[in-house]
């Protein structure tokens, strides 16, 4: 039986803002000389953005094109009048103008406002393009101060702290995964899989939160307002794109481990069986061993990235070079078995068993790159 979810009717911080800063806008704009209240209280909805850093640069580039354009309108007013054919033209020329200086957040506005200021009447154009351009900038301002002011989104934070609770519990499916391998049962694989789908929503948004910090750190303002710098957010995108990377070589390993378990019921149906030697024992005890590390030294990774804890260098250098031995002790025991079991091996078993391997080995090189490259990136 499926659970109705239940629909809230109460207002994000978003949606509050906006009806906060149409309000603001409209009210500054009746107390201002020609300006126009309606005019004011659009931009000011246009404008409110979910970033601080991204709405104060939209902000000022909106700002930048609405003049632009009242005094492009204005000249073009004057010299042509109300020519609708003069009016298609300069709507076309300041469009592709805003392209190529990459002023497109105001192109909607400057459009807006071009037509408005060419299609009004001679004796007041002068007076209805400042209170034009004049309500434009009250919106923007009224908006990006909204933001700012009130409920201010903070996506560094938010980004670290999800990161926080993710590092809590992604480690744990290295050693899930394994672990469906080696007890070659159906239900561990089933429940690692249905993690996995899990820890990619988080992942989805943690992507999320990152295109914000990208967006603000790219901004002149987004080291002073979000409190992050481009060496982070580089950071920040390589652990991202490290989680991504792990979750897929996680999806294999639980892959494998199902269809050797489905290899056993195969070969049970036939009247085959088989008895795990001492040697394949060992061998998948290391196994667990070298995932039990990787997920250890994950934890230390990702929390030296999330605190910029310095005190944590150290022991991730030491559990590296630890990975680095289990990883050969690994190596060691696969060859020992294939060579006492080389003509009993089957194709099936041989090949899974090197894909595990594989696969853990793939993520312990990936993650000790994170790990150092993190090290450079917070070096001062």
């Amino acid at each position: 039986m499926q659970t109705k979810k239940r629909i809230s009717f109460f207002p994000g911080a978003r949606t509050l803002k906006t009806g906060i800063a149409v309000t603001l806008s409209v009210f500054l704009a009746k107390y201002i000389p020609y300006s126009l209240p309606i005019l004011a209280g659009t931009a000011a909805a246009i404008c409110i953005q979910p970033s601080i850093t991204v709405g104060l640069q939209k902000g000022f580039d909106r700002a930048k094109t609405t003049v632009v354009a009242g005094l492009f309108g204005l000249v073009l007013y004057f010299l042509f009048g109300s020519n609708l054919l003069v009016l298609g033209l300069a709507v076309i020329v300041l469009i592709t103008l805003f392209q190529k200086l990459r002023w497109l957040d105001g192109i909607v506005l400057a459009a807006l406002t071009v037509t408005a200021i060419m299609l009004g009447e001679a004796e007041n154009v002068i007076i209805y393009t400042v209170g034009r351009v004049t309500s434009t900038l009250i919106g923007i301002a009224a908006a990006t101060a909204t933001n700012i002011l009130l409920a201010p989104p903070r996506h560094h934070a938010t980004f670290r702290q999800e990161l926080k609770e993710l590092t809590d519990s992604f480690p744990e499916l290295y050693l899930k995964a394994v672990e469906a391998y080696a007890v070659n049962r159906e239900e561990p694989a089933v429940q690692a899989f249905s993690e996995l789908e899990e820890k990619k929503k988080e992942i989805g948004r943690l992507l999320s939160e990152l295109d914000y910090l990208k967006a603000g750190a790219e901004t002149r303002f987004g080291s002073i307002l979000e409190g992050v710098d481009l060496k982070e957010v580089v950071l920040y995108e390589n652990s991202v794109r490290f989680l991504q990377q792990v979750t897929d070589r996680i999806h294999d390993i639980v892959e494998v481990a199902q269809r050797r378990w489905q290899y056993k019921r195969k070969q049970a149906a036939q009247g085959l069986g088989h008895v795990r030697s001492p040697e394949f024992e060992k061998l998948i005890q290391s196994v667990q061993e070298l995932a039990r590390m990787l997920a250890e030294l994950h934890r230390y990774v990702f929390r030296f990235i999330g605190e910029n804890n310095p005190d944590l260098q150290p022991v991730i250098k030491q559990q590296a070079d630890a990975i680095k031995q289990a990883r050969d002790k690994v190596r060691e025991r696969l060859k020992y078995w294939q060579v006492e079991h080389m003509q009993e091996l089957d194709i099936f078993s041989l090949m899974s068993t090197h894909r595990i391997i594989f696969n853990l080995e793939e993520i312990a090189g990936a993650l000790a790159k994170l790990a150092f490259s993190g090290f450079g990136a917070t070096d001062n």
